[in-house]
C-alpha cells in the first residue's frame, strides 16, 4: 500500500475506531451492537472488547461525517446503510437502523500492508486441520508447493484468465495482488475496481479505473457500464477487476467475451465450482440483467479457479485449483490431486 497523507478533519471523524484498525495485524474490527468492539489479529484470532463511547449516536454520526466527506449520502433514516473505503484503504460498511436487530451492524476490513508467503499461502496442512503428514508425505508436499506456486506464476505471466474465489476476508485481494507482482512492470495493466486495493502503480503503461459504489451521487465517478466501454477501446494487456458484485459481473462477462487476455478477479463463493456455476448466474440475475448459459460460457474462458480458506489463526491458505474447462483438480482440500 502507498504512502499517503491523512487529512486532519478526516483523522478526527474516524478516531474512536481508527485506534483498533492502526495496528497493522487486524484484519477486521466489527460491531455487532453498540458499545462492543470485536478485533479479529493475524495470528492471535478475535477477541470482545467493550468501548462505551461506540454508541449508537456515535457511530451513526461518525457515518453521517465520513458520508460528507465522500460526497455519499448516508442519513440514519432515509438511506441507513454507507459502503466505502477509508483513507488508509481499509474497507468500510455500516448499516443501522431497524433492518439489524441490535439497531447496528459494522465491518471494517483491513487493508494493511501484508504479503504473504507461498509456503504461508499453500501450506494447508497443520496442527488442528488434520494430522500431520509423516516425513515422506512432507517432502511430496513441500514439491507440491513449489510446483502449485511456479503453476500460478505461469499461469499470471502468461495472461490465462484466472478467478479467485473465496469467503469473506479470506486473503483473495491479497493473492491477487501476489500474482500481480510477477508481472513485469511494461506491461499495460488496467485494473477495474470499485475501491482502491489492487497494487498497479508500478506499471508504467497501466492504469486503474474506479467504478461509482453508488448511483446518482456527486463523486464524479462513472459507472461499470461506462468504464467497460473505456477499457476496451484502451488496448489492455491485462484486466484485472476487484471482487466481483451484482453490479460489475456483466463487466467480466462482457470483458471476456471482448477477448480480453489476462481477466483476473475475485468472487465471493465457498467452491471453485460453485464460483463458476452459480455465483456468476446469481449476480446477474440480482441486478436484472439476462445472459443465458453464463456457466457454460465461463467454462470456456477462465483457465484456472484457485480457492482460498480463513483459519482460525486468521492466516489464510490456498486449499483448491481447478480447471474449468476439463473439470480438472489441480489441488484439492489442500493436497495434489
Amino acid at each position: 500500500m502507498n504512502q499517503i497523507t491523512i487529512n486532519p478533519l478526516y483523522k478526527k471523524i474516524v478516531r474512536p475506531l481508527a485506534k483498533y484498525y492502526d495496528d497493522p495485524k487486524t484484519v477486521e474490527v466489527r460491531l455487532n451492537k453498540p458499545g462492543c468492539i470485536v478485533v479479529d489479529r493475524r495470528g492471535e484470532g478475535k477477541k470482545l472488547i467493550e468501548d462505551p463511547a461506540l454508541t449508537q449516536a456515535a457511530i451513526e454520526g461518525l457515518c453521517k461525517s465520513l458520508s460528507n466527506v465522500r460526497g455519499l449520502n448516508f442519513d440514519p433514516d432515509a438511506n441507513p446503510i454507507l459502503s466505502t473505503s477509508l483513507d488508509e484503504g481499509h474497507r468500510f460498511e455500516c448499516l443501522v437502523g431497524p433492518s439489524v436487530r441490535s439497531g447496528l451492524s459494522l465491518a471494517i476490513r483491513c487493508k494493511h500492508p501484508f504479503t504473504p508467503t507461498w509456503g504461508d499461502l499453500i501450506a494447508a496442512t497443520k496442527k488442528g486441520d488434520r494430522d500431520f503428514l509423516d516425513d515422506a508425505m512432507e517432502r511430496t508436499k513441500i514439491k507440491c508447493e513449489s510446483e502449485i506456486k511456479d503453476l500460478l506464476i505461469e499461469a499470471m505471466i502468461k495472461g490465462l484468465n484466472i478467478g479467485i474465489s473465496g469467503g469473506t476476508n479470506t486473503g483473495k485481494t491479497t493473492l491477487l495482488n501476489l500474482l500481480l507482482s510477477s508481472v513485469a512492470d511494461d506491461v499495460r495493466v488496467v485494473g477495474m475496481e470499485d475501491s482502491n486495493e489492487l497494487f498497479l502503480d508500478r506499471f508504467w503503461d497501466g492504469n486503474g479505473l474506479l467504478a461509482a459504489r453508488e448511483s446518482g451521487t456527486n463523486t464524479g465517478m462513472v459507472d461499470w457500464r461506462v468504464l467497460f466501454d473505456h477499457v476496451n477501446r484502451i488496448t489492455p494487456d491485462r484486466v484485472p477487476f476487484g471482487e466481483i458484485s451484482t453490479k460489475n459481473a456483466f463487466a467480466v462477462l462482457g470483458t471476456l467475451n471482448a477477448g480480453a487476455t489476462g481477466v483476473s478477479f475475485t468472487i465471493h463463493s465457498s467452491d471453485p465450482r460453485h464460483a463458476i456455476h452459480r455465483k456468476f448466474d446469481q449476480n446477474i440475475a440480482w441486478a436484472g440483467m439476462k445472459m443465458d448459459r453464463i456457466p457454460e460460457f465461463l467454462s470456456e474462458m477462465v483457465d484456472l479457479v484457485v480457492q482460498v480458506k480463513r483459519y482460525e489463526d486468521s492466516f489464510r491458505r490456498i486449499t483448491d485449483i481447478w480447471q474449468p474447462r476439463n473439470d480438472n483438480y489441480i489441488l484439492k482440500n489442500g493436497r495434489a490431486a
